[in-house]
This record gives structure tokens, sequence and C-alpha cells, in this order.
């Protein structure tokens, strides 16, 4: 049986295997764009994520800047892990990296610089930041 197709001012016949075909087409289609829409309302549940960690990471640093003493309380609020290598090299070339893992936003990497900016801490220790670069 030929399905009638409407058109401006035009009625066209389409046979039961065209009316298929773009019955299957309209199908695939749909389903594509439900997918799309399931998947773009994940990223926007995640960036409403994103925008909360880094409100509360603002948050923490600020009151990481106005402190007079460090407390464990507000490194506990600030970090969320602190991983430690090996040493490695012996005497003065001895090195150990540590890499801080900050809550709300995870591990930042240092952008590249030019050079390594190095502090030092205390008598005989210096604590040397490597860019990615390095």
């Amino acid at each position: 049986m030929p399905y009638m197709i409407k058109g401006a001012d035009k009625i066209a016949l389409i046979t039961d295997e065209w009316f298929m075909q773009l019955s299957h087409k309209y199908e695939v289609e749909r389903m594509e764009l439900k997918t799309k829409i399931a998947s773009l309302n994940e990223r926007i549940n995640n960036l409403g994520t994103m925008q909360q960690n880094k409100d509360r990471f603002i948050g923490a640093i600020r009151r990481f800047m106005e402190m007079q003493k460090l407390t464990a309380p507000l490194l506990r609020e600030l970090i969320d892990e602190i991983t430690v290598y090996e040493t490695e090299g012996v005497g003065k070339n001895r090195s150990q990296r540590i890499m801080i893992h900050y809550k709300f936003i995870g591990y930042i990497e240092i952008p590249e610089c030019g050079s390594n900016y190095k502090a030092d801490t205390r008598k005989g220790v210096a604590v040397e930041y490597i860019t990615k670069s390095a």
C-alpha cells in the first residue's frame, strides 16, 4: 500500500520500501540525538560540579593566605593527598619528588617559565619546583 506525503502544494506517493527506509533513518537519527542529549546533560552537570569545586578551592586558598600559623585542619581542608617518592642521588645531589594533590582540583602541573624556581627552606635544604620542560 503506497503512503501519501503532503508537501507545500503537492502530494506524492511513496512505496512501502521507501517508507521503511525513511522510517529507519528517522529512528536511527532519533536514537543518536537521544544519546547526544544524555551526554550533553552529563557534561552540564560536570561543569556545575567543577564550578562548585573551584569556588571551594578558592575559599580554602583565601583562608590559607590569611592564616598566621599553619594548622592541621586547614591542611586537611586544602590537601587531599601528598605522594612522596624515594630519594634519588647521594650527598648534596640528593633529590626527592613530592606531588601534592589538592582537594577539588587534583594535582597542579607547574607551567613552563623558562627556569625552575628554587627556595632555601632551612639550612642545608632547598626546594626546587621543576617545570614540565625540565
